[in-house]
């Protein structure tokens, strides 16, 4: 047996109970991919802290959308067995045994993040713009706990001088080698990030993050599935692959037609050598449209106030010049008619 179906799925037992070594290198990948959004979002002026509360929302509903795509695209594994016991039901929840689909847990991740930049009143845009690039690395460190679980993995590989690591994986229970796609998706989300913080760098765009996420891993995804083992779900064959392929096309197609629709009004779009300029980018802490209706009526209030002011004692000046003059001018005549007299 090669060395690849040899890998214990379990990393250690506490307490009577097994923790799997895809659990911790999920969890591990979910932390790398929080250090570096939060290195990310110091471009927006969003807090490590605030990224933190960000997390411990968008995470476990990540992991929910996760686990409940998969186990409705094995509708008759998990629901369709006679008799349903409470067994069942664990093994419908059982996230520990693996089984996530990304396809449905990163729109859910993304949900969470939509939540809380509403209730802390952040701009989602500009904050998904810098960091959500920081997803598709998290996936890419995360599929080898696939390897740990010896799933996700390709087409058989017959040919003996192909059976080596890490173009084929020894599968236990299967007996055989099989195209190591695990390994494939890996590099290709690595390189994916790559490309997404390229084009961070240089695209001033507002929702292109989100949109050239989506694009580069639908983009991924549907190459990947021309070497899955099984691409069926909920028995239509090739389903994810499809998906992935028009929702590809859709996402670059609405890039293109903001950046044209952007450009034709003057505004820059593309920043080349030195990428965009510190100076462009706002504090993603914005005030709701309401907040700044409010703010510039008080402002418009304080200015008529001060005007009013202004008004009163430029008016009181006068006054007291005018008053002056009034007083200087009796005076005047009062000395004239002393004169008078005396000439007299």
């Amino acid at each position: 047996m090669h060395w690849t179906g040899k890998v214990d799925s379990v990393a250690f037992t506490i307490f009577g109970r097994d923790v799997a070594w895809y659990g911790i290198i999920i969890t591990c990948a979910m932390l790398i991919g929080l250090f570096v959004g939060i290195k990310l979002a110091k471009r927006v002026k969003v807090k490590s802290d605030d990224l933190l509360e960000l997390f411990l929302i968008a995470i476990p509903l990540a992991i929910v959308g996760a686990r409940l795509g998969f186990v409705f695209a094995h509708f008759k594994e998990f629901f369709l067995v006679k008799p349903f016991t409470w067994q069942s039901f664990v093994n419908i929840i059982a996230v520990w045994d693996g089984g996530l689909t990304i396809l449905t847990g990163a729109p859910c991740g993304i949900l969470g993040g939509y939540i809380w930049c509403k209730w802390r009143k952040v701009d989602f845009l500009d904050l998904t713009d810098s960091v959500v690039c920081v997803i598709i690395l998290s996936q890419g460190l995360g599929r080898w706990g696939n390897f740990c679980n010896q799933e996700l993995y390709g087409l058989p590989v017959t040919n003996p001088s192909l059976q080596f690591f890490p173009y084929a994986v020894f599968i236990a229970n299967k007996g055989g080698f099989y195209q190591a796609t695990f390994f494939y998706e890996f590099i290709a989300d690595l390189l994916g990030f790559a490309l997404l913080l390229f084009i961070r760098k240089h695209l001033k765009l507002k929702g292109s993050g989100i949109l050239s996420y989506l694009c580069v891993y639908c983009i991924i995804r549907s190459v990947m599935e021309c070497f899955r083992d099984s691409t069926d779900i909920l028995g239509i064959p090739n389903t994810s692959q499809l998906v992935c392929s028009i929702g590809a096309v859709l996402c670059f197609a609405a890039i293109v037609t903001l950046a044209i629709i952007k450009t034709k009004k003057g505004e820059k779009v593309w920043y080349g050598k030195g990428g965009i300029p510190d100076s462009l980018f706002t504090d993603a802490h914005r005030e709701t449209p309401k907040d700044n209706n409010l703010q510039a009526e008080t402002t418009a209030d304080e200015t008529t106030i001060s005007e009013t002011a202004s008004q009163e004692n430029a008016i009181k000046e006068t006054s007291d010049e005018l008053s002056e003059y009034s007083d200087a001018v009796p005076k005047k005549n009062e000395n004239k008619t002393k004169k008078v007299k005396k000439k007299k």
